[in-house]
């Protein structure tokens, strides 16, 4: 049952994707007892939200220092914009909280890649020496591992060589900006890597990077001890006509594609196509949020901060 019973949890900016987190820790048998907003005004409208998603019945505050202060979470759900996570994690973190934050852990486009990977490590660093668990939304890190049992039901032992990652998601009226895009998808298609290939290495010598409009593609190659290298496409696109998301998959040349689809009682859940029939599966995110609650991290730290090197390695090549 891990620490599932009685956990509190608190989500930071519940206003987009936030108020689906907050839906999957109630769901999952959190306590969702507060959210921070940016406004006296997005708190009010966050509030009833919440409240048409499940029975919140918890508080909005303005100030993270005061719900902290006020409400004592044991877990602390991080949604705000990029540019904030370190502030809001590091917080957190400093008052004794376990932290879930949004991808990517940390970044600012005016920061150089070696100063944010150094506050990530500050960060992992200060949840180790706190005893805290501090975990990153790369859910497609679960989904990863059942594409692999999938795949092994159908190939056996057929080696995987060849990884192809495709997401699309809409553009929201935003004009084109392929960092961004790369920003805000590649680290699911890493996190998928990185299960396929856990302690491999990148051949940088490898990789081709294209950045153009609503798109933004990585090539390259991954070394791994004891057998051949891992031949990697990554594309990250954003969409500016129906279908608004498209989530895309290939190992070798099997495909797997994930749909949203509601199960017989209602709930919202993965729907994995394949050649071979289609699996439903809890929602990715909400097998996230599970395993945080049971006390497991689905990707550690290791892998978040070989996820958000690799991310933004690409992003400096894309520039160039």
């Amino acid at each position: 049952m891990g620490e599932k019973a009685g956990m509190r949890a608190a989500v930071v900016g519940a206003s987009g994707i936030g108020k689906h987190h907050a839906k999957w820790w109630h769901l999952e048998g959190a306590d969702v007892c507060a959210f921070v907003g940016t406004s006296p005004e997005s708190v009010a409208k966050t509030q009833e939200a919440l409240a048409r998603l499940f029975p919140f019945e918890g508080r909005g505050y303005t100030d993270m220092a005061a719900m902290l202060d006020a409400e004592g979470p044991d877990v602390v759900d991080v949604c705000t914009p990029p540019p904030c996570h370190y502030e809001h994690v590091r917080t957190a973190l400093e008052a004794g909280c376990h932290v879930l934050c949004e991808k990517p852990l940390v970044f600012d486009k005016a920061a150089p890649r070696e100063a944010l990977m150094e506050q990530a490590r500050e960060l992992f660093a200060l949840a180790d020496e706190r005893g805290r668990r501090l975990g990153v939304c790369t859910q497609y890190s679960s989904g990863a591992l059942i594409f692999t049992e999938l795949w092994r039901e159908q190939r056996n032992d057929e080696p995987i060589n060849h990884y192809h990652g495709h997401l699309e998601a809409p553009a929201k009226g935003r004009a084109p900006d392929p960092a961004r895009i790369w920003v805000d998808l590649s680290p699911h298609l890493i996190s998928v890597l990185l299960k396929l290939a856990p302690g491999g290495a990148v051949a940088w010598d490898t990789l081709r990077v294209h950045f153009d409009g609503y798109e933004a593609t990585a090539e390259f190659d991954v070394r791994r001890a004891g057998c051949g290298p891992l031949e990697c496409v990554l594309v990250a696109r954003n969409r500016t006509e129906p279908p608004s998301n498209m989530r895309h998959f290939k190992l070798n040349s099997y495909p797997f594609v994930v749909e949203g689809e509601n199960d017989s009682d209602g709930v919202y859940c993965a729907r994995i196509e394949t050649p071979d029939g289609h699996h439903l599966r809890p929602d990715l995110m909400r097998l996230l949020i599970r395993e945080f609650l049971a006390g497991r991290l689905v990707t550690d730290a290791e892998e978040s901060l070989a996820n958000l090197d690799l991310m933004l390695r690409v992003l400096e090549a894309g520039a160039q």
